[in-house]
């Protein structure tokens, strides 16, 4: 379990749609005792999973999925279930051309990707693509579907009997697995389970159990179609010489599915020509996209100009957006935004705020984009007018606007940081949840001062006292609030006395770093590492504390202070405010 905190749990925690204000570093600090805690209560029978954050993320027209964070005590549990039952399942698994998505490292291979969640998977889109696209080549018609709803309709009693079947699992170790994974079912009220709906958490488990659960599907597709077949989770495709054959393929795979309680989704399911098909996945804009982006790149390295190639990306992309936007069309456009981010060529700017209201699989995209472009009043005036209209609904945007507006370098007297703290309130007053709490305290907590966030918390008690993810977000900003005695101690004692541990682990941890006296050299190498050129606000708010801490030798702290205001920290923000610390 300690393996799998260290080589992919830590770094899965920072990849979840929704952070950590205080990164977790309290059970990363504290995992040599922590862990075997945990081993010893589920030896015991003891261990409960802790009630996981649900998150909406919204698909289309406002309808949402949920998605569940877990726990990092839950989280180290999947993953080493994963490692244990993985190399048994994947040996059973009946074909090369069926794929899902890991968590735990860069995508190597077309195998490593899929679209079920957010990470770089434009990387190795094109190869992929390419794979698929060469059955028009071969076959006469390329037929693609998907299943109805998958992972919703997945029934744990069906699942278990298919994953018991492919080796010698005992019947303990399954049955804590699905102990576990039942936790993470949303049951609204006090309803009981329905026995159906595997959780999407952004981690190896659920994907890995979704994936073998259609092993039969892989199986008969291998069969009938002498494996051209490609399956990436749910969305299937795979060529054929006849529509009559198609048909039939079509028919006897959606009665197979039956057998698992599911069905195709038939509004996604088409048989399209070689023509067709050209037009839906869209081989020539990808052709067009990996020739010039290879071309840019070399010439980058040579340092020669790219004014040609930018121009030509213009011109072909406003031939794209002439193309109709089905099959493949948003898959395409992300690239575009990849490929501006790499020429620093901002033509997509215009097409942003249609594009936050109405494409929501692609706003991630323009997040990425804009991380790397930075601020300008431009960019920051069509996030804050899209963060504090209703469109802005989902819980994952909601945060996903606030990291990026903390992630730039705004300024320091500019007018865009008042700006931003008026809009912050008023979303919290317009649109009250969950996720705009989280939002609020992120930007607070850079651009605000101590008593806006404690003004924050006071105000909005209701929405944050019962909820332990929320309450550990507040107890991550004591840092700031200590800089008044009476808030900080009123914020504290409320935490105390509303008990949430994780909370309390927070404080916990915060306390021990201000009475490390001479810092120990791991606290020192966590807080002089920034992500990409961009500070992390955790961290910040570590420094800020320890900078302020009088029980540190203040040597230690001016030599803290001076070498992340020296070779690590570059926001305006952040220098000012460090500075400003008297040691």
């Amino acid at each position: 379990m300690l393996s799998a905190w260290q080589n992919i749990v830590k770094d899965g925690m920072r990849k979840q749609p929704l952070l950590d204000l205080h990164d977790y570093y309290d059970f990363h600090r504290n995992r040599q005792k922590i862990i075997p805690i945990i081993c010893e209560q589920i030896i015991k029978g003891s261990y409960q999973p802790k009630a996981p954050n649900i998150i909406r993320s919204e698909k289309k027209n406002g309808i949402c999925r949920h998605l569940q964070l877990p726990s990092p005590d839950d989280a180290v549990i999947f993953q080493t279930l994963v490692e244990k039952i993985s190399p048994i399942i994947k040996k059973s698994q009946p074909s090369d051309r069926a794929y899902y998505s890991r968590s735990h490292s860069q995508p190597k291979s077309e195998a490593d990707i899929d679209d079920s969640f957010p990470y770089e998977w434009w990387e190795l889109w094109p190869k992929f693509q390419q794979k698929i696209y060469e059955f028009s080549t071969t076959f006469d018609y390329v037929i693609v579907t998907d299943v109805a709803n998958y992972f919703d309709n997945i029934s744990f009693d069906r699942l278990r009997n298919v994953i018991s079947s492919y080796g010698q699992f005992d019947e303990e170790l399954l049955d804590f697995l699905f102990f576990m994974l039942e936790s993470f079912v949303w049951r609204p009220d006090y309803l009981p389970l329905s026995g159906f709906g595997l959780p999407q958490v952004n981690f190896d488990a659920p994907r890995l159990f979704g994936h073998a659960f259609l092993f039969e599907i892989d199986r008969y597709l291998k069969d009938v179609t002498n494996n051209n077949f490609v399956r990436w989770m749910d969305d299937i495709d795979f060529g054929s010489n006849d529509v009559a054959q198609a048909k039939k393929i079509l028919r006897d795979l959606d009665e197979l599915l039956l057998t698992r309680g599911l069905r195709l989704n038939m509004g996604k399911t088409k048989i399209l020509s070689s023509c067709q098909a050209k037009k839906y996945f869209l081989p020539n804009e990808n052709r067009f996209l990996t020739i010039i982006t290879n071309l840019i790149e070399l010439k980058i390295k040579q340092g020669k100009s790219i004014e040609i190639e930018k121009e030509k990306i213009r011109k072909r992309f406003k031939k794209f957006l002439k193309l109709s936007d089905a099959g493949r069309w948003n898959k395409v456009y992300k690239r575009y935004f990849t490929i501006s981010a790499k020429t620093r060529d901002n033509f997509l700017e215009r097409y942003v705020p249609e594009i936050l209201i109405n494409q929501p699989d692609l706003r991630d995209s323009v997040f990425t984009n804009y991380r790397k472009f930075g601020y300008s009043k431009k960019r920051f005036i069509q996030l804050i007018n899209f963060f504090i209209s209703e469109h802005c609904m989902c819980d994952i945007t909601v945060f996903s606007v606030a990291k990026l507006l903390v992630s730039w370098n705004i300024p320091l007297k500019s007018k865009s940081i008042i700006e931003l703290i008026q809009v912050t309130h008023e979303r919290m007053i317009k649109l009250p949840s969950s996720a705009s709490f989280v939002a609020s305290l992120w930007i607070l907590a850079k651009y605000g001062n101590e008593s806006e966030l404690f003004s924050l918390l006071c105000t909005h008690q209701t929405v944050w006292e019962n909820s332990s993810f929320l309450a550990r977000q507040v107890a991550a900003i004591i840092p700031i609030l200590r800089t008044n005695i009476n808030h900080g101690y009123k914020i504290k004692q409320l935490l105390v006395e509303i008990g949430h541990i994780d909370a309390i682990r927070v404080m916990n941890n915060l306390e021990y770093l201000r009475d490390n006296n001479k810092l120990d050299k791991d606290i020192i190498m966590y807080l002089s590492q920034g992500n990409q050129g961009i500070y992390p606000l955790s961290k910040f708010l570590i420094v800020f504390d320890i900078l302020n801490s009088q029980r540190i030798e203040s040597s230690v702290r001016q030599k803290l202070k001076d070498q992340l205001l020296k070779e690590v920290i570059s926001d305006s923000i952040y220098i000012n405010k460090l500075a400003k610390i008297e040691i």
